[in-house]
């Protein structure tokens, strides 16, 4: 008879903290390379497509959450359910048709990694004219997906990714923090980066690109 492997959430994010990332601030560079890719692989068909990623910290939030926005092709149900509901899974640009140099991070991977600071992970997100899809997980393993109601729903494609953080990891959410995080790791990206008000992006490199 064949069975599956139980998995614990919580042993894994423990055991990324402590052998794979070298500090819980590597979630917010994994949520900017999630948020780059999608604008790219949107623009590979729609070039003139808006391209900004756009963070909100709890001080904006007022719910103690930090938001992150990007205008992105967006997921649809059925990627929703196969993309986040894998551990393991080696990537979305797979499964959208691109080849793997053309992208920054590894979605699921880099998804995982915003429990280092969060008990509970948001996934909002729209794929062209398919509806809303709300994805929710939980540090325990547990997570659900519900399509969003129709007046509910984002009026463009895209994700918003929101974070509830975990006891004592407060202070990775704070706007200094966040601040500092989104120029060390988005400095130099393709696309505008906004916290709150604060562009944090200096534009493309100063190197010629290959």
């Amino acid at each position: 008879m064949d069975h599956t492997f139980q998995v614990d959430l919580r042993g894994v994010v423990d055991l990324l903290s402590h052998h794979l990332y070298g500090s819980p601030r590597v979630y917010l560079r994994e949520l900017l390379q999630n948020a780059v890719d999608a604008i790219t692989a949107r623009r590979s068909s729609d070039p003139g497509a808006p391209a900004l990623i756009r963070i909100e910290p709890p001080e904006l939030t007022g719910d103690g959450t930090l938001r992150v926005h990007d205008t992105g092709i967006g997921l649809t149900e059925a990627q929703v359910h196969e993309l986040l509901a894998t551990i393991g899974r080696s990537s979305k640009r797979d499964e959208l048709g691109f080849s793997r140099h053309d992208f920054l991070g590894q979605f699921g991977i880099g998804l995982l990694s915003c429990f280092l600071v969060a008990d509970e992970v948001r996934v909002f997100t729209r794929h062209a004219d398919q509806p809303s899809v709300c994805w929710t997980g939980h540090s325990d393993g547990r997570y659900t997906v519900q399509l969003a109601p129709a007046d509910a729903g984002r009026s463009e494609p895209g994700t918003t990714v929101t974070l509830v953080p975990r006891r004592a990891a407060e202070q990775w959410f704070t706007t200094p923090t966040v601040l500092d995080l989104a120029r060390l790791f988005g400095s130099l990206l393709p696309f505008t980066v906004r916290v709150g008000d604060v562009t944090t992006t200096a534009g493309p490199p100063p190197w010629p690109a290959e």
